[in-house]
């Protein structure tokens, strides 16, 4: 059983609010339909048809369109319909759902997002790109141990125009040229390696 406490009208839609607080959104047409009103109580049935015949479809259908638009990883399509106000438990369906049918899929987005910015950025840099994205950790260690040798190219495309022109003999500028691509992530020995490499082929 449901108490509904209070209903409040958000111009197309309405926000029904039970004793937890807000519950879910419907429109006005789906409000007179299951005779939505404030100090009401909804029977469990009533409310399951609505969660599953309206709230879940209306979820699932956003979640595609979502994903037509570009991917997403599990965490960050799960955030994104708590902002639209889904309730959790529509939203832990849908997730389980796409990940059934493989619309969803960190290893897969973790290997695509590899692949994409693997000559861009530094492992590090992705690792952390992917950790926000609520990717595990394994998942990532996994995808780019597949792009080991992509680092030091990606590094050293980098590594060679930044240092254009640059005087590698001055200890100012090979500092700062240090902290640029520590701050990129890119590991120590990597870039003191290349600058050894470089300063001495000027010589």
């Amino acid at each position: 059983m449901m108490h509904i406490c209070k209903v409040e009208s958000n111009g197309r839609q309405y926000q029904i609010y039970n004793e937890d607080g807000y519950a879910f959104s419907l429109y006005r047409s789906e409000v007179k339909k299951y005779h939505i009103e404030e100090d009401r109580e909804l029977e469990d049935a009533l409310v399951d048809e609505i969660y599953q015949t309206i709230l879940y479809k209306r979820a699932k259908e956003r979640a595609l369109f979502l994903l037509e638009r570009r991917p997403y990883s599990i965490a960050d399509l799960t955030m994104k319909l708590k902002r639209n106000r889904y309730p959790v438990t529509v939203i832990d369906q849908v997730i389980a759902f796409l990940k059934k049918y493989h619309y969803l899929d960190d290893a897969s987005y973790a290997e695509m997002y590899v692949n994409s910015y693997a000559s861009n950025k530094s492992r590090k840099q992705m690792t952390y790109d992917l950790l926000k994205k609520g990717i595990d950790i394994d998942i990532i260690r996994n995808c780019l141990e597949q792009q080991k040798d992509d680092e030091l190219r990606c590094f050293q495309s980098k590594f060679e125009r930044y240092i254009s022109g640059k005087d590698l003999d001055d200890y100012v500028i090979r500092q700062k040229i240090y902290r640029y691509f520590y701050s990129k992530g890119f590991p120590s020995y990597m870039i003191e390696n290349a600058l050894n490499q470089y300063a001495n082929m000027d010589k």
